[in-house]
């Protein structure tokens, strides 16, 4: 057990809910191998506590955040630098201060990245995908596909309007990938035919959730990824994986990303094994 004390360094995870997140763990896991003098908590805010709690880390009376939904892209407005990923992007997952600024970054992409590309040993050239949910995490999903040069890329999100904004920020960067929007309706159908479905909505996190695509639909052609880790295995993973196809929930992207995090802050290499070991355990 850690020791607080007065000069202990404090970082948090910001969002609502916050309670069921493991991010927690693997930090304080790796300041106690480290023996850093830093603790990790939950912060769970409303929308209108934000303004307040970037301030406090503007000013290293938190030494540093992650930011978890609904909040990713809610925090830019409040930030004085983006990072060239970040800005990229469009969302921000990770603050700090540097020379009294407040600075967004996002390792989210780079999560997603190092699991679905190295991990999962998904080659994204000359295939098709399907993106479920259109909010913060989504565009991390979505620029990392585009980067890798996926054929085609469909995007569907409840909220019309966020998915076509996602859209719209996506083809500032004249990727090669063909992206469009489908209703729910069109779910079933593209899911099908695709090589790649994510989902990066919360839909999956309670026993009561519903499917989001047909169990018939799924193959062993297909990949599946779930950003969610909590359940390990969600509804959507456990029928597809019945069917043969490869699988993956969110807790690599979760550990990758928050070893960059931390590397960020701290400025020393992560004890990625330590973090992931943790997050495993938790």
């Amino acid at each position: 057990m850690k020791t607080i004390k007065g000069d202990t360094k404090v970082y948090a995870i910001l969002g609502s809910p916050v309670k069921h997140s493991r991010s927690p763990d693997m930090h304080n896991a790796a300041f106690l191998e480290l023996q850093i003098n830093a603790c990790y908590v939950p912060l769970e805010v409303k929308i209108n506590e934000i303004e307040s709690v970037c301030e406090m880390i503007r000013s290293d009376t938190i030494a540093g955040s992650n930011v978890t939904i609904p909040y990713k892209e809610e925090v830019v407005k409040y930030v004085d630098v983006l990072t060239e990923e970040a800005s990229r992007i469009g969302s921000v997952n990770t603050l700090y201060s540097k020379q009294g600024k407040l600075v967004g970054d996002n390792t989210d992409g780079l999560g997603f990245e190092k699991s679905l590309f190295s991990d999962l040993e998904f080659n994204a050239e000359n295939k098709s995908g399907i993106v479920l949910g259109a909010g913060g995490a989504s565009k991390a999903v979505t620029t990392k596909l585009c980067q890798g040069e996926i054929e085609s890329l469909v995007i569907f999100d409840i909220d019309k309007k966020k998915a076509e904004e996602l859209i719209n920020h996506l083809q500032k960067f004249n990727y090669k990938s063909t992206i469009d929007l489908i209703s729910s309706n069109q779910i079933n159908e593209f899911s099908f035919d695709s090589d790649l479905i994510v989902n990066c909505t919360p839909i999956g996190m309670k026993d009561d959730d519903p499917l989001l695509i047909a169990k018939e639909v799924f193959s062993k052609q297909h990949y599946v990824y779930d950003l969610i880790y909590a359940p390990l295995e969600t509804k959507l993973l456990n029928f597809a994986k019945l069917k043969g196809a490869k699988i993956m929930n969110g807790m690599d992207m979760l550990a990758y990303q928050g070893a960059e995090s931390f590397s960020i802050w701290e400025n020393v290499p992560p004890p990625y094994e330590i973090m992931k070991k943790e997050l495993r355990n938790a």
